[in-house]
C-alpha cells in the first residue's frame, strides 16, 4: 500500500487537496469517482516510517464503532454507514483505514474479512474481529459493535488509570532530582568556598558532611546521566528481545505498590477480555488464542499459554489457575463456581469489575501514600543542607559576640 497526495475537481469547480493510502492508482481513481469528482493531479510516495506512524487512540476508535452501531441499528446499510462515519470532520487516520475497508467491501468481502487486511488490522484490537464475525453470522452486527466499543472504553479506563499512577511519582522524583543536582553542582560549592575563605578552622559536623557530599557529587556526577540511559537501553532491549522483556516486566511487577497496580491492571484486562468473548459464545480455547495475541505483558502471556495448554489437555480452567501464582486464590473460587453453575462469563465480568475498581483504588492510594513520603524525603535532604549552611553562620556570630 502506497501513500498518495492528490487534487480533485468537483462539479462546482472547487479544487480539493487530500491524501490517503491506496493499493494502486486504480483504487485512487475509483475512490475519487465514487465522490463524483475528477482527479487532476497526484503524487505517490512509498516511504514509510513505522516508528513515527500515527496511532489510533482507543477513545476515537470506541466512538467510531459505537456511532457505526447506531447507524446500522437505525437501518442504514453498512457500506453507507461507514461512508457517513468517515466524512469530514472525521479523524484522518480513521478515514484512511476505513476508506480502504470500503473498497474491499465493494470487491465482495465481508466487513470482518475487510478489516483483517494487514494495514487495517494493526490499528484495531484483536477482540473486534471475532465479535464482528459473530455479529455478521447472527445478523446482530450492531449489538456486537456496541459491545466492542464498550470493551475498548473499559480497557482505556484501565490503561489510563495505570499510566496516571506511574506518571505522578515519576514527575515528582524527576523534579526533585533536578533541583538537588542544581544545588549540589552550582549553589553549594560556591557557598562552601565562601565559608572556607572566612578562615573558619573548625566547621560543624553537618557542614563537613555537606562538603564531603559535594566533593563526592562533583567527582561522580557524570554517572547520573548513565542511570536514565541504562533504563532507556533496558527498555529498548525489552522491545527487541523476549528474555529482556520478561525481566523488564518481572522487575516492575516486584516493585512495591507499582507491581500491585500493574498486576491488577493486567488481570482486569484478562477478565474483561474473557468475559466479552465468553458472552459472545466463543469457546475458551479460541478465547485464549486471541488473548495471547493481544497481551503485551509476557508474564500474563505465559500464564495464558499455560491455561490454554491445560484446557487442551482436558482440564478445567480452574485447575490451570491453581498452578499459577499470577492469580489470587479467590479467583480460583470464582472461576470454579462459574464452571459448576454454567455462568462463567458472569463470573468473569465480576472479576473484571473487581480488578478495574482495585486499579482505581490503588492509583488513589499511591498518590496519597507517595506524596507525603516524597515530601518527607525531600525535607530531610534540604534540612541537612540548611543546617550545614547555617551552622558556620551561627558559629561566626558566636565568635564575634
Amino acid at each position: 500500500m502506497a501513500k498518495f497526495r492528490y487534487k480533485t475537481l468537483n462539479s462546482a469547480g472547487t479544487i480539493t487537496k487530500d491524501s490517503g493510502d491506496f493499493e494502486s492508482l486504480a483504487e485512487l481513481f475509483d475512490e475519487v469517482e465514487q465522490h463524483g469528482e475528477t482527479l487532476i493531479a497526484y503524487s505517490k510516495s512509498s516511504l514509510s516510517l513505522p516508528a513515527f506512524s500515527p496511532r489510533l487512540k482507543r477513545p476515537a476508535l470506541a466512538e467510531f464503532f459505537r456511532n457505526l452501531a447506531l447507524l446500522i441499528h437505525g437501518g442504514v446499510p453498512l457500506r453507507s454507514a461507514i461512508e457517513d462515519m468517515i466524512a469530514p470532520p472525521c479523524n484522518p487516520l480513521l478515514q484512511k483505514i476505513f476508506r480502504s475497508t470500503c473498497h474491499r467491501i465493494d470487491e465482495g468481502m465481508l466487513f470482518s474479512e475487510a478489516l483483517q487486511e494487514k494495514s487495517t488490522a494493526k490499528h484495531l484490537p484483536a477482540i473486534m474481529f471475532p465479535l464482528i464475525t459473530i455479529g455478521e453470522e447472527t445478523g446482530n452486527l450492531a449489538k456486537t459493535l456496541e459491545d466492542g466499543a464498550s470493551h475498548i472504553e473499559r480497557v482505556e479506563f484501565i490503561m489510563s488509570s495505570t499510566r496516571r499512577a506511574l506518571i505522578y511519582p515519576a514527575f515528582i522524583v524527576f523534579a526533585m532530582s533536578g533541583a538537588l543536582v542544581f544545588w549540589m553542582l552550582f549553589v553549594l560549592p560556591q557557598l562552601i568556598d565562601l565559608f572556607k575563605s572566612l578562615g573558619l578552622e573548625t566547621l560543624p559536623l553537618p557542614t563537613r558532611i555537606l562538603i564531603a557530599s559535594t566533593h563526592v557529587f562533583a567527582a561522580w556526577w557524570p554517572i547520573l546521566p548513565a542511570i536514565p540511559g541504562a533504563v532507556f537501553l533496558f527498555w529498548w532491549l525489552s522491545k527487541h528481545n523476549k528474555k529482556v522483556r520478561f525481566l523488564w516486566y518481572r522487575f516492575w511487577n516486584r516493585v512495591p505498590l507499582v507491581g500491585n497496580i500493574l498486576q491488577s491492571s493486567q488481570l482486569a484486562f484478562f477478565f474483561e477480555y474473557t468475559a466479552m468473548l465468553s458472552a459472545a459464545g466463543i469457546d475458551i480455547i479460541r478465547t485464549m488464542d486471541l488473548m495471547e495475541q493481544s497481551v503485551s505483558n509476557l508474564i500474563l502471556k505465559k500464564a495464558v499459554q499455560k491455561i490454554r495448554g491445560e484446557i487442551k489437555s482436558g482440564n478445567m480452567m480452574s485447575s490451570a489457575i491453581t498452578t499459577l501464582p499470577f492469580f489470587e486464590p479467590f479467583v480460583l473460587r470464582m472461576v470454579r463456581v462459574g464452571e459448576q453453575t454454567g455462568h462463567v462469563s458472569e463470573q468473569f465480568e465480576i472479576l473484571a469489575r473487581h480488578y478495574a475498581e482495585k486499579v482505581d483504588k490503588l492509583v488513589n492510594a499511591m498518590s496519597k501514600t507517595l506524596e507525603p513520603m516524597i515530601i518527607l524525603f525531600a525535607g530531610l535532604i534540604f534540612a541537612v543542607i540548611i543546617v550545614g549552611l547555617l551552622g558556620p553562620v551561627y558559629q561566626m556570630i558566636s565568635d564575634i559576640s
